[in-house]
């Protein structure tokens, strides 16, 4: 029982820690192009809006 709340307690630490560090680090969270493509137009332009349609490279 002491392992499993010891587990539970480090991982809400680590959770804690990084939501700190997003907090502070004062940058908005991005998400991701979708896909596994190299020749994503947001990912190289930094705009998710970009694509005309999900899936096109322009």
């Amino acid at each position: 029982m002491t392992t499993i709340l010891l587990s539970i307690g480090l991982i809400a630490a680590v959770m804690l820690g990084m939501a700190v560090g997003v907090i502070f680090s004062n940058r908005r969270l991005r998400g991701s192009c979708g896909g596994v493509g190299d020749d994503c137009v947001c990912e190289t332009t930094g705009d998710p809006n970009a694509c005309a349609e999900p899936g096109q490279s322009a």
